[in-house]
C-alpha cells in the first residue's frame, strides 16, 4: 500500500481538529456550567429539560397566585378580627344599657358610642384591597358593597358570586367573599313560644286501687296501685313521675303537676314550647274508675315560636333607636341580637383562618415539588465540574501530543537518510 505525504498530512490535521473540537466543547461546558451547550448535543435530553423547565415555571406561577391570595385572606382576617372586637364592645354596651339604674340621658350617651362603632363596622364591611377591589362584595368587587340609602338604612349592593383561583392542576380556592355571609342577619323573635297546657280532674282518688296509666300518644307511664289507692294528688303525681317511671318520664312530652289555679287537678305542661297535636293530649285512665274523667281538657294549645332574620346593620340601628327612645325591652333584645351578630362574624374569621391554612399547605406542596423538579433538572443539564475539568486536562494533553506528533512527522524527509 502506498501512503502519500498528503494523506499523512490530512490524517494529522483531522486528528488535531477533532482534539481541538473536544477541547472547545469542554471549555464551553465549564464556562456555562451546563452539560448541554446546544440542542444538537443531545436532542432527547433537550426535550426532557424543556418539560422540566415548563413544570417549574407553572409551579412558580401557582406560587405567585397563592401568595397574592394569602395576602387577601390575611387582610380579611385582620379586618374581621377588628370587627369582632367592636361587637364585643357593643355587647358590653348592650348589657350596660339594659340595667334599670340608667337614666335616659345615660342611654343617649351610650347611643352615641354605639352609632360610632356601627360606622366603624360599616367601614370594615367596605374594606378594599391594595388593588382597590372591595373584599366583601362577592363577585362585584368594583362597587361599595354596603351602601347607605337616603332614609339612612344600609343596603347590600354586592352579589353572591364566587370567583375561584387555580392554585394547582387539581385544586381551586375561593378569592372573594359574599358580604351577607360575613355580616349575616340576627334572628329576632316576633312571637314568643307558648307551651301547650292541658288539665284533667282525676276524680275520686279512692277509685285508683288498680293499674293506672297515662300517655302522651307516644310514651306511657304506668303504676300499679293494687296495694292501695294514692292518699293524695301529690302521691299520685309522685307515683307517675318517679320510681319505676323515672326514665320514661324523661321522654314524656309533659310535666305533671298539681294545678295551682285549681288544686287537686292535674296540670300537663308541654316540655317543648311548641304547638302539640290533639293526638298527643295526655289521658289518665284508672282501672275500674268508670266515673273518672275520660280525657284531658284543652286549656292552651300552645304557640310555635316565630322569628325573622334582621339585617346586620338594621339590628345595630334598631339598638341605637332603642337607646335614644329609652326602650328597655328592645335594649334587652339587642343583647341577644348583638351576641348573635358576633357569633356569625367569629365563624367567618374561622373560615378565613381555615383558608389561610389551606394556602400555606399548598405553598409547601409547591415548594417541595419545585425542589424535586429542580433536582431532576440539575441531573439532566448541570455539569459535573470535577469530571469536566479532568476530561479537559486529558483533552488538552491529547491535543498537545497530536500537535507535537504532527510537528515531528512534518520534518521527516528522505534527504536526511541519503
Amino acid at each position: 500500500m502506498k501512503i502519500s505525504t498528503s494523506l499523512n498530512y490530512q490524517r494529522a490535521l483531522t486528528n488535531i481538529q477533532n482534539a481541538n473540537a473536544e477541547v472547545s466543547k469542554t471549555r464551553e461546558q465549564v464556562s456555562t456550567g451546563k452539560l448541554l451547550v446546544r440542542p444538537s448535543d443531545d436532542p432527547t435530553k433537550v426535550a426532557t429539560i424543556e418539560n422540566l423547565d415548563r413544570a417549574i415555571a407553572k409551579s412558580d406561577t401557582y406560587t405567585g397566585l397563592l401568595g397574592d391570595l394569602k395576602q387577601r385572606y390575611e387582610l380579611e382576617e385582620t379586618v374581621l378580627l377588628s370587627g369582632s372586637d367592636i361587637l364585643v364592645r357593643l355587647k358590653e354596651l348592650a348589657i350596660q344599657a339594659s340595667n334599670d339604674t340608667l337614666a335616659i340621658e345615660d342611654r343617649r350617651i351610650v347611643a352615641l358610642e354605639v352609632a360610632g362603632l356601627k360606622k366603624e363596622l360599616l367601614n370594615i364591611a367596605n374594606t378594599q384591597d391594595v388593588s382597590g377591589s372591595t373584599i366583601f362584595a362577592g363577585g362585584n368587587t368594583s362597587i361599595e358593597p354596603f351602601t347607605t340609602l337616603n332614609d339612612g338604612s344600609i343596603s347590600y349592593q354586592g352579589d353572591a358570586r364566587q370567583i375561584q383561583v387555580s392554585v394547582s392542576d387539581t385544586r381551586d380556592l375561593n378569592k372573594n367573599r359574599n358580604g351577607l355571609d360575613v355580616f349575616g342577619p340576627a334572628e329576632r323573635e316576633l312571637v314568643a313560644a307558648v307551651a301547650a297546657e292541658y288539665t284533667q280532674a282525676p276524680g275520686t282518688l279512692a277509685n285508683y286501687n288498680g293499674a293506672t296509666t297515662i300517655t302522651d300518644g307516644v310514651t306511657t307511664l304506668t303504676f300499679d296501685h293494687s296495694g292501695g289507692a294514692p292518699a293524695s294528688i301529690e302521691r299520685l303525681i309522685s307515683d307517675l313521675t318517679s320510681g319505676a317511671n323515672e326514665s320514661a318520664y324523661v321522654d314524656f312530652k309533659y310535666t305533671i303537676t298539681d294545678n295551682p289555679n285549681n288544686p287537686g287537678e292535674l296540670l300537663f305542661t308541654a316540655k317543648n314550647k311548641e304547638s302539640v297535636a290533639a293526638a298527643n293530649v295526655p289521658l289518665l285512665v284508672a282501672a275500674g274508675a268508670t266515673d273518672e274523667a275520660a280525657a284531658a281538657t284543652n286549656a292552651v294549645a300552645g304557640v310555635d315560636r316565630t322569628t325573622q332574620g334582621i339585617a346586620f346593620f338594621t339590628a345595630l340601628e334598631d339598638f341605637v333607636t332603642a337607646l335614644n327612645s329609652n326602650d328597655t325591652s328592645n335594649i334587652r333584645r339587642a343583647v341577644g341580637e348583638v351576641g348573635a351578630l358576633h357569633e356569625g362574624l367569629v365563624k367567618s374569621v374561622g373560615r378565613v383562618g381555615s383558608e389561610i391554612q389551606s394556602a400555606d399547605r399548598q405553598l409547601e406542596l409547591h415548594a417541595d415539588s419545585k425542589i424535586r423538579l429542580e433536582t431532576l433538572l440539575s441531573g439532566e443539564e448541570d455539569l459535573d465540574y470535577s469530571e469536566a475539568l479532568t476530561r479537559f486536562n486529558e483533552e488538552m494533553t491529547r491535543l498537545e501530543a497530536t500537535q507535537a506528533t504532527f510537528a515531528q512527522v512534518a520534518r521527516l524527509s528522505l534527504f536526511e537518510y541519503i
